[in-house]
């Protein structure tokens, strides 16, 4: 992932969500090492390549004291990905954000810049791959705020309800056509046993 390569970083915020229990991974799956690197190290110098402001989203800040990044904590605990989408929206210095897991050994710098420039006037720009979308790997604009605000108060916590009530561009396989290990950058790891498996994939 290295330096910066010359490129300008982009007038948005990146925000890593890493405040899931990670129950079925056993650890918090942001401190799993993959290449000897924790996968938090991995997404913040990924993001960090892309955007001028990187946060991190979580209740536990004390955790990511030695990563230099501003963390935020939730307004409504305890409520999933929503409640950190939310107050990370809240704080963010920039209109566009780009919304992301901390689970995802593949992420891509350039994939991420590629999804920027296909921003355009809806609310979301997500992928869609493979019949599934990826709420976990999109970028949010803030006029999605009161949207999601109004559904942590009805406690009505999918992120899939947000995309039915917010405007969205949905990505598809073809226009990922330059990036053709798109399906992997997208992999995320919930168990161990998924984490073998990504592993073996890498390997072959």
């Amino acid at each position: 992932m290295g330096a910066n390569h010359g490129q300008h970083l982009l007038p948005m915020t990146g925000i890593i969500l890493s405040g899931g229990k990670s129950s079925r991974m056993g650890s918090n799956k942001a401190f799993i090492e993959w290449d000897g690197v924790p996968l938090i190290e991995r997404s913040l110098s990924a993001l960090r390549m892309v955007f001028s402001e990187v946060v991190v989203s979580s209740n536990h800040p004390e955790l990511y004291a030695s990563y230099d990044v501003q963390v935020v904590k939730d307004n409504y605990p305890d409520r999933g990905p929503l409640g950190g989408l939310e107050a990370c929206l809240r704080v963010a210095r920039y209109d566009h954000t780009f919304f992301v897991a901390c689970d995802m050994p593949f992420l891509n710098s350039e994939v991420i810049r590629f999804m920027a420039r296909e921003i355009d006037e809806k609310d979301i720009l997500a992928p869609e791959i493979g019949g599934g979308f990826y709420p976990l790997h999109a970028f949010y604009h803030k006029s999605c705020l009161p949207v999601i605000e109004k559904q942590l108060m009805a406690n009505r916590l999918s992120l899939r309800d947000v995309f039915r009530l917010c405007s969205v561009h949905f990505l598809r396989e073809e226009d990922f056509r330059d990036f053709p290990e798109i399906q992997l950058n997208l992999s995320s790891v919930n168990t161990p046993q998924e984490c073998l498996a990504l592993k073996k994939q890498q390997m072959s």
